[in-house]
């Protein structure tokens, strides 16, 4: 997907069915200027790109460009990471046995 970040916006602007006059105020800004965001005739300021993305929950590395997804990365922490990391050096088998045993712990949880 090629498309600049007012593209993006105004796609996600759209698709939601919110309108400009509503959405202005959520970023800040005036109907008028939210309008010549989103259709490209003045460049969107940094603070109502970040605020755009949080209320759409979408990055602003989406809107930019530079990914083609838009959620925001699931956080994980550095034991979490760990985990992972050893995980994948564990065989098909050795990965599955352990699928197993987090769903029985998972459903143990839930009683």
């Amino acid at each position: 997907m090629n498309m600049n970040y007012v593209e993006r916006a105004k796609a996600i602007q759209t698709d939601s069915d919110i309108k400009i006059r509503a959405l202005a105020p959520h970023l800040n800004t005036n109907e008028h200027a939210l309008s010549n965001y989103l259709n490209g005739k003045r460049t969107m300021p940094y603070d109502v790109l970040v605020r755009f993305a949080q209320y759409f929950h979408v990055t602003t590395d989406y809107l930019l460009g530079l990914t083609d997804t838009p959620e925001p990365p699931f956080p994980v922490s550095a034991p979490e990471r760990e985990l992972l990391t050893q995980f994948r050096t564990l065989t098909r088998e050795q990965k599955e046995l352990i699928a197993k045993n987090v769903d029985l712990m998972v459903q143990q949880n839930q009683r």
